[in-house]
């Protein structure tokens, strides 16, 4: 009899929270504008910004074709760190410009909140 209270409580309380659940009211986030930029002219592509990928010489034996190979894999793996680097950079400005809107509107909201509450008080 126990065990049949104790089975029956537990299922109640189950069915309790997954009502709870489902019934609680989920806060919506506003839906992000797939088309939406800040950037005013078009990002640079890695196609247009760095050479074109160096060709490997048909064989070992040519010593000028395989130097000049060498050169440009070492020219194009530079100008690729550059695009990297330059890319890094411009991101780590967006996060920041991004964090500091986003803390703008908290303390927007935070004082928006406050000056409607104390004015309830009153």
């Amino acid at each position: 009899m126990k065990k049949r209270l104790a089975v029956l409580f537990c299922t109640v309380l189950f069915v309790a929270s997954l009502a709870g659940t489902a019934f609680a009211e989920e806060k919506q986030e506003a839906p992000v504008d797939p088309n939406a930029t800040n950037l005013t002219a078009s990002y640079p592509v890695l196609d247009e910004a760095v050479p074109v990928m160096p060709l490997r010489p048909e064989s070992l034996k040519d010593a000028k074709a395989v130097t000049a190979y060498i050169a440009a894999v070492d020219s194009y793996l530079k100008a690729v760190q550059t695009y990297i680097d330059g890319t890094t950079n411009d991101l780590n400005k967006i996060i920041d410009q991004r964090n500091k809107a986003i803390a703008n509107a908290n303390k927007v909201v935070e004082e928006y909140n406050a000056f409607f509450e104390a004015n309830k008080q009153k």
